[in-house]
């Protein structure tokens, strides 16, 4: 799906715009919001990866695959939000609420049972997180990004060790290295403007 579809029908969510379906008038559920931001990165990596638009219209102009799926992501968006998402999360915390009943003792409900549910529903969420990640190879992507990141860091800490180690003199004169090699490629440039065509060297 064209990237700019799957960022407005981010965007449409985090704003709170529905088109297709009733926004629900409370919340799915008392459980911590942290689960559904995790669930809509799912939905997000799925429509990243799927391709809605038929390759038998492929001929027509690209705005109208744009406007397809623009409103084919805000559908999608919409129907994993509101309808999967949702009743999902009321089933777990239903759920969790009458086990939690069923364990306590007394009338009042139990002082576990808002964490409880953030924590089942975050888990529930992140095993879908993963299996779309596994699906789309997002996981092969993020682990290769971690690796690269975690090479970049690791050689940026040992420059920087290896400059605090340094006295003040090695600092100025690994300083003059850094400012040389910078402008040594402008009098190489210079120098190629500087002579002529036919292999003679500048005055």
């Amino acid at each position: 799906m064209e990237n700019l579809a799957v960022c407005l029908a981010a965007f449409f969510q985090l704003m709170g715009c529905y088109f297709f379906f009733a926004q629900p008038e409370d919340r799915c559920s008392q459980a911590p919001d942290l689960a559904s931001w995790i669930f809509l990165v799912a939905t997000m990596c799925f429509l990243w990866d799927t391709s809605i638009y038929p390759r038998r219209f492929m001929h027509m102009a690209r705005f109208w695959r744009i406007l397809i799926e623009i409103v084919a992501g805000i559908f999608l968006a919409e129907v994993g939000t509101i309808i999967i998402w949702c009743g999902l999360e009321r089933f777990l915390y239903s759920l969790t609420d009458l086990l939690l009943n069923l364990t306590h003792n007394g009338c009042q409900s139990s002082p576990y049972g808002y964490w409880l549910s953030g924590l089942i529903t975050s888990l529930v969420a992140l095993a879908v997180l993963w299996y779309v990640l596994e699906a789309t190879d997002g996981m092969y992507y993020l682990m290769k990004f971690a690796r690269e990141l975690g090479t970049t860091t690791m050689d940026t800490w040992g420059m920087l060790s290896c400059y605090i180690n340094m006295n003040n003199r090695d600092r100025r004169r690994a300083l003059k290295v850094c400012q040389l090699a910078r402008k040594t490629p402008n009098r190489r440039s210079s120098s190629r403007r500087c002579c002529q065509p036919d292999g003679d060297s500048c005055d």
